[in-house]
């Protein structure tokens, strides 16, 4: 792959913005309740929008370096502290990715398996992958890519007949409340974490069809993203569902053909062990690649952000309390640094840099 184009750039957006929201929906649906799927459609709104203005931003002033972007808005001093933000909110995806790719697998499938054997056999050959360049970081992205969406489509048509959307209904029984904000702003917050991308930008060869790829893999985001969380709704009772830590992995169990295909678990193992594996190892690259641009460079970069995520991710996945505690945070913190800050960087660049081009083409009237 001697090229990375923003066909490429897409299947990147998609490894780093699918798997949260599917995996652990009862972080927001116990705030936003039975509507939450509409909250989950006005976080859609704002998700593509922002995203694509940042896109349209740095492919129109040609600065498409996440870091420069910040530097030139801002200055230097203040563009750094706030790249420093997004660096750890990089980081706290990489135990969120850890942690929860254990705790799920311990939790539902393998109860007998601690989470600290899992976390070896994710960590570790994540750490190969990542050291192989951004090469097989984006042909793994890719493949995963394409069966995690094939696993998608299969497991909808088998969990079709168990779907009760009366269950989505009535909306706003008790009007618009405050838990349906702050649904939305979860929500969005998970949406963000497709921001991990943003480094991948000064990567792109080719960005004449930025906006357009972009706005596909965009997309396919939001339309699964709306359809799990209305899927999960429509399986369960809203009460019921948020008892439940994965509940994707739960309704794959009732799935249930001819007495011999009496579950669906292989699909949606596929989905999120492939899933964590694609966000951590996208977020792994688009870190180092920010410690580049900063000047830190050391051949054990990996193996040191490895050793501390598998002892942080030790101490967090051994308790589900604790862990969803971290998602809970985790949730701001993503909203913060992939939502709010990229946004108020891109408006005040596209301001300067309009008014620098405005002021150059009065001088050459002139």
């Amino acid at each position: 792959m001697d090229k990375f184009t923003s066909r490429h750039f897409a299947f990147i957006l998609m490894g780093a913005g699918i798997v949260s929201l599917k995996t652990y929906p009862t972080i927001f649906t116990r705030n936003g309740g039975r509507e939450t799927w509409i909250a989950s459609l006005i976080a859609t709104v704002f998700f593509l929008a922002y995203l694509l203005f940042i896109f349209h931003t740095s492919r129109k002033f040609k600065c498409q370096n996440i870091y420069q972007l910040y530097c030139d808005a801002v200055g230097k001093p203040v563009g750094t502290f706030f790249i420093i933000l997004f660096a750890l909110a990089l980081f706290m995806t990489l135990i969120e990715s850890a942690a929860v790719e254990s705790n799920s697998m311990h939790t539902n499938m393998l109860l007998e398996t601690p989470p600290w054997y899992f976390l070896l056999f994710f960590v570790i050959p994540a750490a190969y992958t990542v050291g192989r360049d951004k090469v097989a970081i984006v042909t793994v992205t890719m493949i995963g890519i394409v069966l995690i969406c094939m696993a998608g489509t299969n497991l909808a048509i088998l969990t079709a007949k168990y779907k009760r959307y009366d269950l989505l209904f009535p909306i706003f029984e008790n009007g618009i409340t405050g838990g349906f904000i702050l649904s939305i702003f979860k929500i969005l917050g998970l949406y963000g974490t497709a921001a991990i991308a943003l480094p991948y930008l000064a990567d792109i060869n080719d960005d004449k069809r930025l906006l357009k790829h972009s706005l596909i893999g965009l997309l396919i985001i939001a339309q699964m993203e709306v359809v799990a969380i209305a899927g999960v709704i429509s399986s369960f009772e809203i009460d019921y569902l948020n008892t439940m830590s994965y509940p994707k992995l739960l309704q794959t169990q009732l799935v249930q053909y001819a007495r011999f295909m009496e579950s669906g678990e292989l699909y949606v193992m596929l989905q999120i062990l492939g899933g964590w594996y694609l966000k951590y190892v996208i977020s792994f690259y688009a870190l180092l690649r920010i410690m580049y641009w900063m000047n830190i460079k050391s051949k054990a970069s990996i193996l040191i952000i490895s050793g501390i995520v598998i002892a942080v991710s030790i101490f967090i996945c051994s308790n589900l309390f604790v862990l969803f505690t971290y998602l809970n945070i985790y949730t701001y913190v993503a909203l913060f640094n992939f939502c709010i800050v990229p946004t108020i960087m891109a408006v005040i660049f596209y301001m300067k840099n309009s008014l620098k081009t405005k002021q150059s083409q009065e001088a050459s009237v002139s």
